[in-house]
């Protein structure tokens, strides 16, 4: 019988986990904080320490220490120092290693397995971030926080935009669908994100994001499709100089706090975790529109072929994934599906 061999990171990440998370003593709904004690909120992300997802954590972390006279400390481990995943920040959060998270969207459809937050992923629904924020700000978002908290330990604070996706690729302009025919294109395997690729003629092939630089240059996949954001601060535009703005999804990311931890809080305390969370949703929204520009702007300048479809270039993509909406909108729900549409307003 072979001996079962745990691999040094794996020791490594249970080690932080089990630092982090103290001996795991109950706390009382209401009580932590009630004597004047310091209160230690941790939250995690995977971008550098000046990367404006981080800057967004950073105004949280101001406006709650500042509130709170300084009884609440946040502590912020940015770029993958405590997590390699979303997927394990979000189970961080779950078992109360960390506090405070954001995650994408879809990360927390599958994980919590919920399928209001497959919405986001359906392709052409949003027209822009102001049409997705009458969602997440209104009845949907409704939705949002009820399935959630009862499918998972965690409460929704918000949401917000990080940039909305592109195509990127290192063989040609892409002008309409059949452009895309025979490319491969690195997409997440979420059935919504992977069908819209290959409904648009694509061949979607699902990488880890850590590989898709070397896989550019290597030939493995020809393209990727995520945020111009990302795309400019990971420097795929290096190896994937031709970049159509087709917009097809948003990339909103989730702000949650962990349920256990928020009730154990003064009510004071939850107050000031409210106003924080609101403050850095605000602002990080505001930081999203700036880097998606300059992420533009700055691709241009360094001589990307930028393409932003005409009217008539995008109905065409429109009308292309329409079988991948149909085949899968049972991952969003049809009340679901239907409640955005009256929201906002738009015909299927």
């Amino acid at each position: 019988m072979k001996k079962l061999r745990i691999k040094p990171i794996l020791l490594s990440l249970c080690a932080v986990i089990l630092i982090l998370s103290g001996c795991g003593t109950t706390k009382k709904k209401g009580t932590v904080g009630a004597n004047g004690e310091k209160v230690v909120i941790r939250m995690a992300n995977l971008v550098s320490d000046n990367n404006f997802l981080n800057v967004g954590y950073k105004k949280f972390k101001e406006v709650a220490e500042e509130e709170s006279n300084g009884q609440i400390e946040v502590q912020i481990y940015s770029n993958g120092t405590l997590t390699p995943s979303e997927d394990i920040e979000y189970e961080m959060l779950q078992t109360g290693v960390i506090e405070v998270v954001t995650n994408a969207a879809f990360v927390v459809a599958n994980n919590a397995q919920v399928n209001s937050y497959n919405i986001f992923d359906v392709p052409f629904l949003f027209s822009d971030e102001t049409e997705m924020y009458k969602l997440t700000d209104g009845k949907y978002g409704e939705i949002l926080k009820r399935d959630l908290e009862s499918k998972s330990n965690a409460y929704y604070l918000g949401a917000y935009s990080i940039g909305s996706f592109a195509i990127a690729n290192n063989k040609r302009e892409v002008h309409e669908p059949k452009d895309l025919k025979g490319l491969k294109i690195r997409s997440t395997t979420t059935p919504l994100q992977s069908g819209t690729i290959s409904a648009m003629g694509a061949n979607p092939t699902p990488i880890s994001y850590g590989e898709i630089f070397t896989s550019l240059q290597q030939g493995t996949i020809d393209g990727v499709q995520t945020t111009t954001p990302l795309i400019y601060a990971d420097r795929f535009y290096e190896a994937a100089d031709y970049l159509t703005l087709t917009r097809h999804f948003p990339l909103p990311h989730i702000m949650m706090i962990n349920k256990d931890f928020y009730d154990s809080l003064t009510d004071e305390l939850k107050a000031v975790v409210d106003k924080a969370a609101s403050e850095q949703i605000a602002y990080a929204r505001e930081l999203a529109v700036k880097a998606e520009k300059e992420a533009i702007d700055s691709m241009k300048e360094q001589g990307v072929h930028v393409v932003e479809p005409t009217e008539e270039e995008l109905d065409l993509f429109k009308k292309a994934v329409q079988p991948a909406i149909d085949k899968n909108i049972d991952k969003v729900g049809s009340e679901n599906y239907k409640m955005a549409l009256e929201i906002l307003k738009k015909d299927k």
